[in-house]
């Protein structure tokens, strides 16, 4: 803690404020951006372009992104293969990271690489190609490897209309209102700085030339941790357990709150949380869907 052993341009984690994206607050960033056909909320692939470039684009151009990404979004049949082939029990966690890892054989990192006319000074375009593709293709699997779980299998084909994150609630067969949530969702964790577990691995296993596929799978091996991306699903589960031993049908109280604390430090157990750990106020993107599910009807 309060080592920087990472820089970048993109994110900047402030302990009073919480995350500024390019320099704009959450609120700001949802403000300055171009707007989702009838939504308040902007696209993912808006967010992408603002934080590639530090600019707020234009409508047009963010239209470019929406176009360029159908283009890549199409996943092999084998990747699916690959996953359905997995024991059904398996953490949702190992089927993306085998998903990601199924996709490696596209690779074009690995391709410029292994032509015989790889240049360090030009590389980064390879990189920009493969990092573009996994985007592309994250919620088709995603959404696959939800079905497969919690849905028996039950998937539902690509909408060639809608934006990344509306087409993710249609794949999975959830509400209208439900798009704003994925939109929010996917800009509130796209980055936050690049010292957490995930960027760190990715950082590290690129290094070494690993191509994106291979640095990203490390990367979600490491957020799949109950120390940092699993926290999400422990809060669930010990806010579940806490309702299930404590409350029983009554409203909990102070007491029963600091009984349930205690009880879980004295077992030698974590209390999970969500949020940064250098935060030093609540963190505002929890706030953010605070404030849209008190906005929604």
């Amino acid at each position: 803690r309060d080592i920087r052993c990472l820089v970048t341009d993109i994110s900047y984690l402030d302990p009073q404020e919480g995350i500024r994206f390019r320099g704009k607050t959450i609120p700001e960033t949802f403000a300055a951006l171009p707007k989702a056909d009838g939504s308040k909320y902007p696209t993912v692939e808006s967010f992408w372009y603002f934080l590639l470039t530090g600019d707020v684009p234009t409508q047009a151009q963010v239209d470019e992104v929406v176009a360029e990404w159908k283009t890549r979004q199409e996943v092999p049949q084998y990747v699916f293969d690959a996953i359905r082939a997995l024991p059904r029990e398996s953490h949702p966690m190992v089927m993306l990271s085998v998903g990601i890892l199924a996709l490696q054989k596209d690779s074009k990192f690995a391709g410029f690489y292994n032509s015989g006319k790889f240049n360090k000074m030009t590389a980064w375009e390879s990189v920009y190609e493969d990092a573009s593709d996994i985007v592309a293709r994250i919620p088709i699997i995603a959404a696959f490897i939800y079905n497969l779980k919690f849905r028996g299998d039950k998937q539902i084909a690509i909408d060639p209309k809608l934006d990344m994150g509306a087409n993710f609630v249609h794949m999975i067969g959830q509400s209208e209102e439900y798009k704003d949530v994925a939109r929010m969702y996917f800009i509130l964790h796209s980055d936050h700085e690049s010292g957490n577990v995930s960027a760190h691995t990715t950082h590290l296993v690129h290094s070494a030339l690993s191509d994106p596929y291979y640095a990203y799978s490390a990367g979600l091996n490491g957020l799949a941790g109950p120390l940092h991306g699993l926290a999400n699903q422990e809060v669930l589960d010990w806010t579940m357990k806490f309702q299930e031993k404590y409350c029983k049908g009554v409203e909990p109280t102070k007491e029963l709150v600091t009984k349930a604390l205690w009880d879980t430090l004295n077992a030698g157990q974590v209390i999970p949380g969500y949020g940064h750990a250098v935060l030093r106020k609540t963190d505002p993107r929890y706030m953010s869907q605070r404030e849209f599910c008190q906005n929604t009807p």
